[in-house]
């Protein structure tokens, strides 16, 4: 399966960077020994945080000066925000970015988890849950919504697991990785939103 995510991330013309501030965030995908299948792992941010408060995301954040590069970004906010062990990381790819509504260019790299590892959220954190791959793609799972803004007319998908929502930007990168590498039938027109710089 990772040969197959790889070759295909590889095949993706990332676009040219923007001019906003950047950000990293990683699409972790784990195992558990006695199951089959893959999920990927979500956080919920506290609902104590003056942004974002209570919202489903991926572990990430902004990009630092003493970052390397924007993978590395999301290591490090990822070992902060959840206790990563950042060298039980493997490196499959990359997506390419999505402006948030907040003008921040958010860039998900996609990984998966070497050996099963303990997580731990610090004060940004309220949980840290999985969602198995085979649910997301599941077409009966998936919910949309309109979105209008100004010109721009698309369908947002979401997801609710275990009573957490998957929705907006964090629902959008979800719906490109799960396109790209597992070819699913979520209707959506990500090119349209990341070309999209009206907000």
């Amino acid at each position: 399966m990772f040969d197959s995510i790889k070759q295909k991330l590889k095949q993706i013309n990332l676009n040219d960077s923007t001019r906003y501030r950047k950000a990293g965030v990683l699409i972790l995908l784990i195992k558990d020994i006695e199951e089959d299948e893959y999920k990927i792992l979500f956080t919920k941010r506290s609902a104590k945080l003056k942004s974002h408060a209570g919202e489903v995301s991926f572990p990430g954040g902004k990009w630092e000066e003493n970052d390397i590069d924007l993978y590395q970004t999301a290591l490090r906010e990822s070992m902060e925000e959840i206790n990563l062990d950042i060298k039980n990381v493997g490196k499959l790819g990359a997506l390419n970015f999505l402006l948030s509504r907040h003008k921040i260019e958010v860039n998900p790299f996609v990984g998966y988890l070497k050996e099963l590892q303990s997580f731990e959220g610090n004060y940004e954190i309220d949980e840290i849950f999985t969602v198995p791959i085979s649910f997301l793609v599941d077409e009966s799972n998936i919910q949309y919504k309109e979105f209008k803004r100004n010109d721009l007319k698309v369908y947002i998908p979401s997801w609710v697991y275990n009573n957490n929502k998957i929705w907006g930007l964090t629902a959008m990168i979800t719906a490109d990785f799960l396109r790209i590498c597992f070819n699913a039938q979520i209707k959506t027109d990500l090119d349209l939103i990341r070309n999209y710089d009206e907000y």
